[in-house]
């Protein structure tokens, strides 16, 4: 009896151990002790590689850069940003504007839940208000707010409240672009850098650059390949590296895996493995998690085509549905139309016989009256 526990606590602990081999982290001891989340409005491919942005090439020279990253195609910043923040797209968060609520859970969502502290900088005029968590959580500024201006509220809170999480939308390449002239858009984009290079000078003044995990892009593009930059940097992430094939989408998810967490759970996007330094011993669980993921990714794109497919056939049998009342409505006017016609000609020619017995009997009284007129006359 003493030997059956004692193999029963040997296999119990063989399989703790296992567990905790997997559940490991698969990356560099580099702690993320917080993350940048920067998104540039307006920022698209076209104008990167047009502008000497020194301090953003920089950033990529020391990590991970994608020049084409394809953005979220939508109209409204409510629903890029949100899209952003939750991995998923329009139809399925729902957020199109401020009078819509998001329908899944958000980045910001599952940092509350798991504790994390985070702000979010609003430089939109507010669109984003569907992020505010508390005043101490949420940054509200004006539409006509500079670049400069929301960096320094980030700042500001960075090296005071030292948030774990900070999100920062800044619009003044959008104003730029919308002015319909190159040089107003490209000064616009080298404020940004400037801003961008103030804000890295204070990290590292305060000894937070090397533990910031920083991200740079844009939800959307604004130009017809809706292809925008994507850059990481910070601890854990690659250094000098490109990559190519990534979604704006995915940004959600490769930030929940550098911090441990897993991602939003309606996400779609999939970690960009590319951009983490993964140990030697640790490359096939990476690769293993790397496979599952883009099968469960493979997965739902199918589930969402089949989805497709049935709202394409219900569509086509609602056009059939309505093409077929369409056509007896159309009948129904046509025999309407031929049944009218037929009581107009019988009409016609029912007055028609009236005015000719009409005119018929008047000719006869005219006749008679003649005639006894005539008759009389020769009596007198």
């Amino acid at each position: 009896m003493r030997s059956l526990y004692l193999l029963l606590s040997i296999g119990i602990i063989t399989l703790l151990f296992t567990i905790a081999l997997m559940l490991k982290p698969a990356f560099a001891d580099e702690a993320v002790q917080q993350v940048i989340l920067i998104n540039v409005e307006g920022l698209n491919y076209e104008g990167y590689i047009s502008t000497p942005m020194h301090n953003l090439r920089q950033m990529a020279a020391e990590g991970l850069m994608d020049e084409k990253s394809l953005s979220v195609r939508t109209d409204s910043v409510e629903a890029a940003q949100a899209s952003l923040l939750t991995g998923t797209l329009p139809a399925e968060h729902g957020y199109y504007n401020s009078s819509n609520d998001i329908e899944v859970e958000s980045l910001l969502a599952l940092l509350k839940k798991h504790g994390k502290t985070f702000q979010v900088i609003d430089g939109s005029g507010e669109k984003l208000k569907v992020f505010n968590y508390g005043e101490d959580q949420y940054v509200g500024l004006k539409a006509c707010s500079s670049d400069q201006e929301a960096f320094a509220v980030a700042m500001e809170n960075i090296s005071g409240k030292m948030p774990y999480f900070s999100f920062i939308y800044v619009n003044d390449s959008m104003d730029g672009l919308l002015s319909l002239d190159e040089n107003t858009y490209y000064d616009s984009l080298m404020s940004f850098d400037t801003s961008l290079g103030q804000l890295i000078n204070s990290l590292k003044n305060n000894k937070l650059y090397n533990n910031s995990l920083i991200i740079v892009t844009s939800a959307r593009s604004t130009s017809p390949s809706d292809l925008v930059p994507l850059v990481i940097n910070g601890p854990g992430c690659k250094t000098g590296t490109k990559t190519s094939s990534t979604l704006v989408l995915d940004t959600a998810a490769t930030i929940c895996r550098f911090i441990g967490l897993n991602p939003p759970a309606a996400s779609v996007g999939v970690p960009i493995y590319d951009a983490m330094t993964i140990r030697e011993e640790d490359k096939n669980y990476v690769y293993t998690k790397w496979a599952a993921d883009l099968k469960k990714e493979r997965t739902a794109q199918w589930n969402r085509y089949y989805e497709i497919q049935d709202e394409l056939y219900s569509t086509i049998h609602q056009m059939a549905s309505i093409k077929e009342e369409r056509q007896s409505i159309s009948n129904f006017a046509g025999e309407k139309e031929k049944t009218i016609n037929i009581l107009e000609t019988r009409l016609t020619w029912e007055r028609a016989l009236c005015l000719g017995v009409f005119f018929f009997m008047l000719a006869g009284y005219l006749v008679e009256y003649r005639w006894l007129k005539k008759k009389f006359m020769l009596f007198k």
